[in-house]
């Protein structure tokens, strides 16, 4: 049986977590067109000082709910704009989701090592350590997730006023953090509760009374922001919320994917624990069977299958069931023949180390850009890792997490500075401002996600036109400047006076275009 090593100073190796993590929260640029966004919302509301209802491009942001936001412009408040105060409030939670979950194995059974070895599984998660520092909602989501499930653990010990207020409390932050989807999360673990908890088969009326009473001041906390935001912004604002929420389920607005799709990336999402963890069949079949595994049972099988049936997919969705799948793994460590064997993820070191050492080349080939090869000295980090895995570290959840953190972190830096230049649209979004700060008409081709506001610092949003409208705009604006971000928007026949090189654009760039030529291109 092979675990993690229990120690009496678990702060050292988390705070060494961290500190691994650090460079990507530091240096990292805004990626767009997510984590431009999100910003942008965060820094209108900064701006204008209207915390109540979200905007990005002035106009209302009906697609996420607004904690997010609200923690990132209140961090800018004590410490000032920067993108690395949103990107430490993440780690800031997500070193919460650990210590919350070691809490969990303790409360569902777990001695102490297992306890650590929970918590060293998910810290050293690819799908978990890739998002520690992302600018997203699913962190917070994850972590309102894991304080719901100890509300439940709550009620099972009979703290029935504790359990019912920390469970409604739970519920509210989740919806601020993403909206009813937290539900989705909760509801099979609590409403199957007889199958895991004593106290819910005893006691059946009152612990769904108590459900229904923490739903209950859940959806009061939410109202609390929902029902001043409505009515503040109107039905342009509340209306499309609606649509949302209920079109998602059956038709997605955007990422609409096949029902299996998931189902390839799951195994990505557990590197490097699929390489490494081997048990014998006898404790993979006992792993669902008491009151452990029928609890993980109802808390990650049904929200997975319900992610798989509806119709908007994105990987990171899946954040809030990794801790349960940690928590699988914990459990099948303490079973007898189980261990973890390093030499696949040796293995998969060296395949980093590679591909850490051809992305200079990789990504100047692809926009355009001189070499710079100082890059592939990080692949060394890959090379080390891949030997102190296989003489060292190979045995050990905590020691196999770190190297595996390590690794993430150095192949994410790689790729960041390799790609800065088309990651980052800092000097676009300058070419912007000084434009707009001179009085230059100038709009985007099509809505642009607030592509430009936070990276800018624009105090106005930066106008938008729809593709149809290009000529009518030019005609109207003769002096005026137009940038495209995707091809399917550029105007055909004519150059553009400016381009940056851009990744997410089909033709690799960002490009501004004079009016004056549109028209004159137009006419011939």
């Amino acid at each position: 049986m092979n675990t993690s090593t229990h120690s009496d100073h678990p702060w050292r190796w988390l705070a060494l977590w961290c500190v691994l993590l650090l460079p990507l929260a530091v240096l990292f640029p805004p990626i767009p067109i997510d984590e431009t966004r999100y910003l942008t919302a965060a820094w209108e509301m900064f701006n204008s000082g209207q915390w109540l209802v979200p905007t990005v491009n002035g106009a209302w942001y009906s697609d996420k709910s607004p904690l997010l936001f609200w923690l990132i412009a209140g961090g800018w408040k004590i410490v000032g704009v920067h993108t690395w105060v949103a990107r430490i409030e993440a780690l800031i939670v997500a070193l919460c989701m650990l210590l919350t979950l070691r809490r969990l194995a303790v409360r569902l059974g777990m001695d102490a090592r297992g306890a650590d070895t929970a918590m060293w599984l998910l810290a050293g998660c690819l799908g978990f350590t890739v998002f520690s520092t992302a600018i997203m909602f699913d962190l917070l989501l994850a972590l309102t997730v894991l304080g719901a499930l100890h509300a439940l653990l709550d009620l099972d010990a009979g703290k029935w006023a504790r359990g019912i207020i920390v469970f409604g409390v739970m519920i509210g932050l989740g919806i601020l953090a993403k909206g009813p989807v937290m539900l989705l999360h909760i509801v099979a673990v609590a409403v199957l509760a007889p199958l895991w908890s004593e106290t819910a088969r005893i006691h059946k009326t009152r612990w769904y009374f108590a459900l229904l009473a923490g739903l209950l001041i859940g959806i009061i906390i939410a109202l609390c922001w929902l029902l001043p935001a409505a009515w503040f912004a109107g039905p342009t604002y509340w209306q499309p919320l609606l649509d949302k929420v209920s079109g998602r389920l059956a038709k997605s607005f955007a990422h609409n994917r096949p029902f299996w799709w998931y189902l390839p990336l799951v195994p990505v999402l557990l590197l490097p624990w699929l390489l490494t963890l081997r048990a014998p069949r006898a404790a993979w079949a006992g792993l669902w069977r008491g009151r452990f595994g029928r609890f993980l049972w109802c808390w990650w099988v049904v929200p997975f299958i319900a992610f798989c049936a509806i119709s908007g997919k994105q990987i990171h969705y899946l954040l809030p069931l990794l801790p349960a799948w940690a928590l699988a793994g914990a459990w099948l460590l303490q079973q007898s023949g189980a261990r973890l064997r390093p030499l696949l993820f040796g293995l998969l070191a060296l395949v980093a180390a590679i591909g850490i050492a051809s992305l200079p080349w990789q990504a100047a080939k692809t926009f355009g850009y001189p070499v710079q090869p100082a890059i592939a000295w990080l692949a060394l980090v890959a090379l080390v890792i891949a030997a102190g895995v296989w003489r060292v570290w190979g045995r050990a959840a905590r020691s196999l997490a770190l190297s595996a953190t390590a690794l993430v972190s150095a192949a994410m830096l790689a790729a960041a500075l390799a790609y800065l230049p088309a990651l980052d649209v800092r000097p676009e979004a300058v070419f912007v401002k000084h434009e707009m700060q001179a009085r230059v008409p100038i709009a985007h081709i099509s809505w642009h996600n607030g592509l430009f506001g936070y990276t800018g610092h624009l105090h106005q949003p930066l106008p938008w036109i729809p593709g149809d409208e290009v000529q009518a705009w030019c005609r109207a604006h003769p002096e005026g400047i137009l940038l495209t971000s995707d091809r399917s928007d550029e105007p055909k026949g004519v150059a553009p006076f400016e381009t940056w090189p851009y990744f997410l654009s089909g033709s690799h760039r960002i490009a501004a275009w004079r009016a004056s030529q549109i028209l004159d291109a137009a006419a011939h």
